[in-house]
């Protein structure tokens, strides 16, 4: 019979590699031991991986709510998110239950917001933290990001979208920037240059309007500096041709 014992969150096999549950089965599982990198992934859960210690095959768990990615790689100890890449594909399953609290679903994780649909959480052993989305963009659930509007299906519309969920909305009394919706929500933005918002028409145009005149922060075109560069005087840096004397009188130099 295999010599096996727990051991924290471990598992050791002294005598063959072979995985100890209800009952004790060899699995196919490459020997940590005899590979370069001396860590190998379990070939049944996603959360748990081998690596060689002192000689023998030890069986490790990932933090709650990460699965193995492979040696130096993911967030911590060899393990990452399991919706990143390929790390945990059918029929690899995580066997460790969630450990959740307050905000997350487990101890390591990215997760939505109760209440909005801008903010959500990073999760790090078990520190929730709260963090925005940025530039109109909402939490998206299932790429467990920030994302366009469009994309993000149950978000309520902002009030500033109310009446055109695509239309442009002015900012205040700005003369050059507006809110421009997408998808029911906002996203700031700046006409270009020499141009102004027209709160009548939503748009930028040629100025003046009845509300904005020429903009005067921007830098004049090129021909116009060259122009006024050659109505400026340039001083002489010659000599004068004329000195005055010991009694204060102006002669002609010779």
């Amino acid at each position: 019979m295999v010599d096996t014992y727990t051991l924290y969150s471990k598992t050791v096999v002294n005598s063959a590699f072979c995985v100890s549950f209800a009952v004790i089965s060899c699995a196919q599982v490459e020997d940590p031991c005899k590979i370069k990198s001396r860590v190998a992934a379990d070939d049944k859960y996603c959360d748990k991986y081998w690596e060689c210690d002192g000689g023998q095959s030890v069986q490790y768990d990932c933090p709650n709510g990460l699965v193995f990615a492979g040696k130096h790689r993911g967030v911590t100890e060899g393990c990452d998110y399991p919706w990143r890449s390929n790390y945990c594909e059918y029929p690899k399953v995580q066997i460790n239950p969630p450990n959740g609290v307050e905000h997350c679903d487990w101890l390591y994780g990215i997760f939505g917001h109760e209440t909005s649909c801008t903010r959500y959480w990073t999760c790090w052993n078990g520190t929730a933290t709260e963090q925005l989305c940025i530039g109109g963009l909402l939490y998206n659930e299932n790429a467990h990001s920030c994302d366009w509007p469009e994309n993000v299906d149950g978000c309520q519309k902002h009030p500033l979208c109310n009446e055109d969920p695509n239309g442009n909305v002015p900012l205040g009394k700005s003369c050059n920037r507006y809110w421009q919706c997408q998808g029911g929500y906002p996203r700031l933005q700046r006409c270009p240059a020499m141009l102004v918002f027209d709160r009548r028409s939503l748009r930028c145009v040629v100025p003046p309007t009845e509300e904005c005149d020429v903009p005067t922060t921007t830098p004049p075109p090129p021909e116009e500096v060259q122009e006024e560069r050659q109505q400026v005087p340039h001083k002489s840096h010659r000599p004068s041709q004329e000195y005055q004397d010991p009694q204060g009188r102006t002669r002609p130099r010779n």
